[in-house]
């Protein structure tokens, strides 16, 4: 957890920044996206969990004026889900044994400012194609309910565990795609690192994202 906490004041900092940043709005930009997400956790061991499903980003950013590089400031809140179901058979007594279905629930939230440098095939009128670096950082809020049976010799036992926790994450990630002036379609691949409580799932996590996404400027 030491890892965890010399983190955060960088986080602050970050977030200062942006705020200071888009005090004096430019041009403004929304943008939603949804894809496929892929999670590793560092210690899962052998716990129900899902490892691919689906997301959403949602991102409202601000060009920031009077800077010789195009940089866009924004902030974002996004969230992903992995479901996964399993058949365990268990015994019910001698000879006897029955199909217990388990199933598992894990979903990430985060709230997430974000950098990105922005470089249009025209940069006057920012259109044509485009790519888009971008870094964002944030809190990651985690949370699972997950299925489990135990058995000893006289009996069968179901439960749910259920978890909430937080987390740091970083991520960067490459925005590509088309302007035609008041609106943007592309894709973008990402991959975050994230240190803090997933509870029995351990204490990192790591996931990519590929998403196609649909921008409007106004």
């Amino acid at each position: 957890m030491r890892r965890f906490d010399a983190l955060v004041p960088a986080l602050v900092c970050f977030v200062l920044a942006i705020g200071s940043a888009t005090i004096a709005f430019g041009q403004e930009a929304f943008t939603f996206g949804a894809g496929y997400s892929h999670v590793d956790f560092a210690d899962a061991g052998n716990l129900l969990h899902g490892k691919d499903g689906p997301y959403i980003d949602l991102d409202l950013a601000v060009k920031v004026p009077q800077q010789r590089l195009p940089i866009w400031a924004s902030f974002a809140f996004t969230g992903s889900g992995y479901f996964e179901s399993a058949e365990q058979t268990v015994s019910l007594s001698p000879g006897t044994s029955a199909t217990a279905n388990l199933y598992s629930d894990v979903g990430f939230f985060e709230m997430e400012p974000r950098v990105s440098l922005a470089f249009y095939s025209d940069q006057r009128t920012m259109r044509g194609f485009f790519v888009k670096p971008r870094v964002g950082m944030g809190l990651l809020i985690d949370s699972y309910g997950i299925d489990h049976v135990t058995q000893s010799a006289t009996n069968v036992h179901f439960s749910t565990e259920y978890h909430t926790g937080l987390a740091f994450e970083i991520r960067p990630a490459v925005h590509a795609g088309y302007s035609w002036g008041p609106g943007e379609v592309g894709a973008e691949i990402s991959y975050m690192s994230a240190w803090g409580d997933f509870g029995d799932l351990g204490n990192k996590a790591q996931e990519f994202r590929a998403v196609a996404f649909y921008a409007v400027k106004f």
